[in-house]
């Protein structure tokens, strides 16, 4: 059976250490405010992250905890988040350049993928560990690998438009693994991602063109 200890700091690293530290600062300091303590953990998650791919610590991370909370609370299935950065950033006493240049910094080191709805508010998907988006990626990857035999055994076009209409009518519908509200910005991700799995199969259209046509 699997046993979980607490890691012993003298065995740890010195900027692990400093990592650990400042993450309890973080939590502490968020602490004081009224925020959802169902996010809290996805919160330091981000943060623990983030300071691990940095060679040198920010200054003045807590604006970081502050912009990771944000970015946490603004998950697509949060939809409708209809509070500006002004009154988001009001409650923590931060200025809003600063809000929107941490959370510039998480997503861009992280690689989060950000959307806006049909309102201009944005909402942020972790590309690595977003489980709805893991779904989407499994349900992409099979309708294009039967579409890619079917056009390889029977010569049977593909439209990459149609395909991805397709695919974000079972994603919403069928498999409700995104918003209703926000087909328009999941047709966008899924397009990007049918032309990514497309790209696989390059070698193998390249030979049924040398072998088969």
């Amino acid at each position: 059976m699997l046993e979980l200890y607490s890691p012993n700091f003298e065995s740890l690293n010195t900027k692990e250490r400093v990592t650990m530290d400042l993450i309890k600062q973080g939590k502490e300091f968020l602490e004081q405010f009224d925020i959802n303590q169902d996010l809290m953990l996805d919160t330091y998650s981000l943060i623990y992250r983030y300071l691990r791919k940095r060679e040198t610590l920010p200054h003045n991370l807590y604006k970081f905890f502050i912009a990771a909370y944000y970015i946490v609370s603004r998950h697509p299935f949060a939809f409708p988040v209809h509070q500006s950065k002004v009154e988001f950033s009001e409650q923590f006493n931060l200025p809003v350049s600063s809000l929107e240049y941490s959370v510039k910094k998480l997503i861009t080191t992280l690689n989060y993928i950000r959307i806006l709805d049909d309102m201009n508010f944005p909402y942020f998907i972790d590309p690595k560990r977003d489980l709805s988006l893991k779904v989407i990626r499994s349900i992409i990857k099979n309708k294009v690998d039967k579409a890619m035999m079917r056009f390889l055994l029977y010569n049977k076009p593909i439209n990459s438009q149609i395909l991805t209409e397709e695919l974000v009518c079972d994603i919403l519908f069928e498999h409700k693994a995104f918003p209703e509200e926000l087909m328009r910005q999941l047709y966008d991700i899924v397009f990007e991602l049918v032309e990514n799995e497309f790209q696989d199969y390059n070698e193998y259209v390249a030979l049924q063109q040398k072998y088969f046509i």
